[in-house]
């Protein structure tokens, strides 16, 4: 543990879901669902898994990292670690043999908060009026795959969306 801080464990086998704040380190070798926020060192050992939301200043991955993450201070992710989602970070650290899958952003300017959560839409039914019977297409289907030999060039990716917005000043 760092610099003689208490630490908040959650050992393997344990299942943590919903809006979490941890005010000083966070182990994690079991799993966590939901919002999670801690104010110091957030490390995920190799059995653990966290999902969400995530705010930390520094977070270490050797487990498995998967969501919206804010490390305002660095991410360092380990030989054997799996990340992804959207992660932002002033510093990021990514070891041979860890896997990463993520729109990542790097800059020093980042908030100290992640923004509201974007509201879910509930979609809604179709009219009575609209919905008609959906006939069976009986044409053959193109390949999807260009033939051997053949290349395709790549489609264009656009630029991610930004996820982070500025969140209240913190105190």
């Amino acid at each position: 543990m760092r610099g003689g801080e208490p630490a908040n464990l959650i050992l393997k086998d344990t299942r943590l879901e919903g809006d979490l704040y941890f005010p000083s380190q966070l182990v994690v070798s079991g799993v966590i669902k939901g919002n999670v926020r801690c104010e110091s060192m957030l490390v995920i050992e190799r059995d653990g898994r966290v999902e969400g939301r995530i705010e930390a200043p520094v977070i270490i991955v050797h487990g498995e990292l998967e969501g919206t993450v804010l490390a305002t201070e660095s991410i360092e992710i380990w030989s054997g670690a799996k990340v992804a989602g959207d992660v932002a970070a002033r510093s990021v650290r990514v070891d041979q043999g860890s896997m990463l899958t993520a729109n990542l952003l790097i800059a020093a300017d980042l908030p100290d908060r992640l923004g509201p959560p974007e509201p879910q839409s509930d979609p809604k039914p179709a009219p009575e009026a609209a919905r008609e019977p959906v006939q069976a297409v009986t044409q053959p289907i193109a390949p999807v795959t260009p033939p051997v030999g053949e290349t395709r060039p790549a489609a264009p990716m656009s630029p991610p969306a930004s996820f982070l917005s500025p969140g209240p000043a913190r105190s």
